[in-house]
């Protein structure tokens, strides 16, 4: 049987912050053996930690009692439930109260509190299910994918490779753990290579500013595009960060080039699935083309691409449309399910909102095709805008200098949020409730 390590680190080595204590790769080693000590050998683990750090020893633990942890898109009860009787022998482990769950919950607190220092890192059988990711459905549909730990593995080693993070680094995310994007990037990747994370998940701009000033330099932020057009649009002065990682949504080349401005970081935007982790890059500020990372290989067949690497299960149908540069490196056109026509004209939602965004004033936004009715898909765009200080004509106006009138949003209305998810992506089932609601409040 292969085995594999649990990390790459060397025991004395710091993994992470939490509440200003540094913590060692020993000691997290030896929180994690103690909740594993907990747990039923090779359970399914329902990881609803909202801690990073009681997140990723509870990850850990999951992993050393030889099971996997299953990470929901929420925390809803009904979600919860599902996933208990689909998974026989599934426990739960929370470091919060869980609101209507009845069953047992494990709280981790006692095992984040050891002062115990491991001896020895553990190695995994690298066929063993470490992960199940659940999807949040922004495409309209959930998905249900495993991550061996052979892939979970060399996919750390793998992004720590490409996005080259300055050693040392400080890395504060605004990100959960649960979703792909929060598990590589301030999960693993402090188990891979030499970075320490903050445990802090910060919301709002202030909150982000703070816990960045906190840390020593190089300072690594990972993020959103809402967030990271949240702090620009704050008037905020930003801390001085090394490097921003963005991903989860498309990066406008304007926000990337104010965030280099304000703040003095590389900015690097980073192209993936749920499927693949991270798969390609690019510094948005400059360059439009995707740079491919070294392990993967993308191939046209049929309508659409496939994507395969020695470290995933299997070949990976990618959602997107892209245009080939070279063999490695391409551009997005858009998603499969993005590409809209009307009237006899071709255009990307993705493309359409980010122009959207641009505009002057405009803290959120989204341009979207509403549900079919009985007549067939809607002939119209809609749009809903988080602008406090712009009306619907100035935004038609500025809109008009750019789309073509076709993809003019009609209707197009002003609200104070949008429903977006922990990770800012918009779940199409909750954007098009939130839409009616708005109609109907509308009249």
């Amino acid at each position: 049987m292969t085995t594999l390590p649990l990390t790459t680190r060397s025991l004395d080595e710091l993994v992470m912050l939490h509440r200003g204590e540094p913590v060692s790769v020993g000691r997290f080693i030896a929180r994690a053996e103690a909740l594993a000590g907990r747990l039923p050998p090779g359970a399914p683990v329902i990881n609803l930690c909202q801690d990073r750090h009681a997140f990723s020893v509870t990850f850990a633990a999951a992993v050393v009692a030889g099971g996997s942890n299953l990470l929901p898109a929420n925390r809803l009860k009904a979600t919860v439930d599902e996933l208990v009787d689909s998974f026989a022998g599934a426990v739960v482990v929370a470091d919060r109260p869980l609101e209507g769950f009845t069953g047992t919950v494990i709280d981790p607190s006692e095992a984040l509190e050891s002062l115990e220092q491991a001896q020895r890192i553990p190695r995994v059988s690298a066929d063993q299910r470490a992960a199940v990711v659940f999807t949040s459905g922004s495409t309209g549909r959930s998905s249900r994918i495993e991550k061996p730990w052979r892939t979970l593995h060399d996919s750390s080693l793998l992004n720590l490779a490409q996005l080259d993070p300055p050693p040392g680094a400080r890395v504060l995310a605004t990100v959960p753990p649960q979703h792909m994007w929060g598990l590589e990037t301030s999960v693993l990747m402090p188990w891979f290579g030499a970075v320490t994370v903050s445990s802090a998940h910060p919301f709002f701009v202030a909150d982000i500013c703070r816990q960045l000033e906190a840390l020593e330099q190089p300072r690594v932020l990972v993020s959103t595009p809402v967030h990271l057009r949240a702090l620009v649009e704050s008037g905020i002065k930003l801390p001085d960060v090394e490097r921003i990682y963005s991903a989860t949504a498309p990066l406008s080349r304007s926000l990337a080039r104010r965030l280099e401005r304000l703040s003095g970081a590389k900015v690097t935007e980073i192209y993936g699935c749920s499927e693949t982790g991270c798969l390609a890059r690019r510094q948005t500020a400059r360059v439009a083309d995707w740079q491919l990372f070294d392990a993967f290989e993308l191939t046209n067949e049929g309508d659409g691409t496939v994507a395969r690497a020695a470290h995933l299960p299997g070949p990976v149908r990618l959602m997107d449309h892209l245009e080939f540069r070279t063999r490695d490196s391409f551009r997005l056109l858009g998603r499969q399910s993005d590409l809209v026509n009307i009237a006899g004209k071709r255009a990307s939602l993705a493309e359409l909102t980010g122009v959207l965004l641009d505009i002057p004033g405009v803290l959120d936004g989204v341009i979207f095709q509403p549900p079919e009715d009985e007549d067939g898909p809607a002939r119209r765009l809609a749009a809903l805008v988080v602008a406090p200080n712009l009306e619907p004509a100035d935004i038609r106006r500025a809109l008009g200098r750019r789309i073509d009138a076709a993809f003019m949003p009609r209707p197009l209305r002003l609200v104070e949020k949008l429903p977006r998810a922990e990770t800012g992506k918009l779940p199409r089932r909750s954007l098009l409730q939130f839409f009616a609601r708005t109609c109907r409040q509308a009249g």
